[in-house]
């Protein structure tokens, strides 16, 4: 099959939609389909996340895809990418993120071309935006698309009925960890409690800074490492000095090598407010660590499962709650290992092969339509 992905920028971008994006035309590649990509990317720019060279990744360059494009714009883009379609000739298209379905759909209306709606978040997240005008909008542009992609079943009522037909659950693979983390940690060593997750009002790490701070001076040997960046970064930083002694709330920035942190935790936790399928959630339990979130938060609530693979807060962003939670497991060493090694073996039903069998198999369904 000839595939055709389409995302907005990779250019310095580590987030979860680049990442499996990457992973699935890296995998595609491997089983020896064509793979092509569109980005709105600078002709110099390079994936964060490691791309084969086999794709073939057109740099749309016209305009700056962090901000608001104009309308010429939009024009100019919308007439790139129809050419790219008319070059590729592919026989199946997806768009990751409702965005750049958007885009790519419009693009090549009229060709032919089946169009996937990659959707990464959960539709609940338009509970946590004042304009409800998005998600009519979204909804209604999903008529345009062959198939609509979400990340668990739970998903699927979120969606008015005429979607829900066309809606395909795949979740996000998670590879095997030989080299698991020791949630007990060592009785005289210090102890990391884990977050790994962009600095953004979504994943909401301010209300886990405020959680610690409640619990810095009652666990002395213990830590919390916030790996990743953000547009709130400076906020963080600000509220991690006044919240815990020096030295006690880390902020480390986006890894390359994150297994390296998740196996040298003893506790993780994930204070976002929505999500689609968190990745960083699911790769911490498969190093075996116990996890910790909101209970309505959609995705965490699906992977956690409360007082077996770790706990759930509520009500959603209470810092006192979270505190709660996050005290009980870092002063049972016994129950974290448990909860860690349950949590392990949840995540097994997500393992790569299984997953990229199904993307390929709609793939090869949409192309037939």
């Amino acid at each position: 099959m000839r595939i055709l992905f389409n995302s907005r920028k990779y250019d310095g971008v580590a987030g979860g939609v680049e990442r499996m994006s990457v992973v699935l035309m890296n995998e595609m590649v491997r089983r020896g389909h064509q793979v092509a990509l569109t980005s709105l990317d600078p002709p110099e720019a390079r994936t964060f996340y490691p791309l084969d060279p086999a794709v073939d990744w057109t740099r749309i360059a016209i305009g700056d895809p962090s901000r608001r494009a104009s309308p010429r714009e939009i024009l100019a883009r919308l007439a790139a990418m129809r050419g790219v379609v008319r070059r590729f000739r592919p026989d199946v298209i997806i768009g990751f993120q409702h965005g750049a379905f958007v885009a790519m759909a419009a693009a090549a209306l009229g060709m032919g071309v089946p169009v996937i709606a990659a959707e990464r978040n959960a539709p609940q997240r338009f509970d946590h935006q004042k304009d409800g005008h998005g998600r009519t909008f979204q909804f209604q542009s999903f008529r345009l698309a062959r198939f609509v992609t979400v990340q668990f079943d739970a998903y699927r009522d979120g969606y008015p009925d005429f979607i829900r037909d066309r809606i395909v659950s795949i979740p996000n693979p998670v590879g095997r960890v030989t080299k698991t983390a020791d949630p007990k940690g060592s009785e005289t060593g210090r102890k990391t409690l884990l977050c790994v997750a962009r600095l953004s009002a979504q994943k909401n790490p301010a209300v886990l800074v405020g959680a610690f701070g409640r619990l810095a001076d009652d666990f002395p040997d213990w830590d919390l490492v916030l790996v990743g960046d953000g547009e709130d970064r400076a906020e963080i930083e600000a509220l991690a000095a006044s919240a815990a002694p020096p030295g006690r709330i880390r902020l480390i920035g986006a890894q390359t090598d994150v297994a390296r942190h998740y196996r040298d935790a003893q506790l993780f936790c994930l204070p976002a407010r929505w999500e689609g399928f968190p990745n960083a959630l699911a790769e911490a339990m498969a190093h075996g660590l116990p996890a910790v979130g909101f209970a309505d938060c959609a995705g965490v609530n699906v992977l956690i499962q409360p007082d077996r693979t770790g706990l759930l807060a509520a009500p959603m962003g209470d810092e006192a709650a979270l505190a709660q939670a996050l005290g009980a497991l870092m002063a049972d060493p016994d129950r974290r290992a448990a909860l860690g090694s349950a949590g392990r073996d949840a995540i097994a039903a997500y393992a790569p092969d299984a997953v990229f069998d199904r993307w390929e198999a709609l793939f090869a369904q949409a192309a037939r339509r």
